[in-house]
């Protein structure tokens, strides 16, 4: 049988770490490029477009906040109308927060309520 060289062995190692650290490194700088591309503030601002495009709750809550704005406006519309009068403008200036209040309440709830309706389902 063969001895082996201790030195010899030594070698070997040192090569295959060599190697080895020859890959890290490549993986490193790769991944570095990679981070460095997605911290650009324009892809930054594509994710975040993306990210709400493909977002549910996000759009759920837009939709909520523009019927409890729409809702709040028509209701001070209609209390308003024509009037020049202070005390119907900030009586209708009140109603309208409490309109878009109650009906950006109750869209959380329908939403709720319908995500309740699908989980049972399933």
């Amino acid at each position: 049988m063969k001895k082996v060289d201790q030195n010899q062995l030594l070698d070997e190692k040192i090569r295959l770490l060599k190697k080895k650290q020859l890959n890290d490194f490549s993986v490193l700088k790769e991944q570095f490029f990679v981070t460095a591309e997605s911290l650009k503030p324009v892809n930054i601002i594509k994710e975040t477009i993306h990210d709400f495009k493909n977002s549910k709750d996000i759009k759920n809550s837009l939709l909520e906040s523009a019927l409890g704005i729409a809702g709040g406006f028509v209701t001070r519309k209609m209390i308003i109308g024509k009037s020049s009068n202070i005390f119907k403008k900030i009586s209708a200036t009140v109603i309208q927060y409490l309109v878009s209040n109650f009906i950006t309440n109750k869209a959380e709830k329908i939403n709720i309520n319908e995500k309740d309706i699908q989980n049972s389902a399933n």
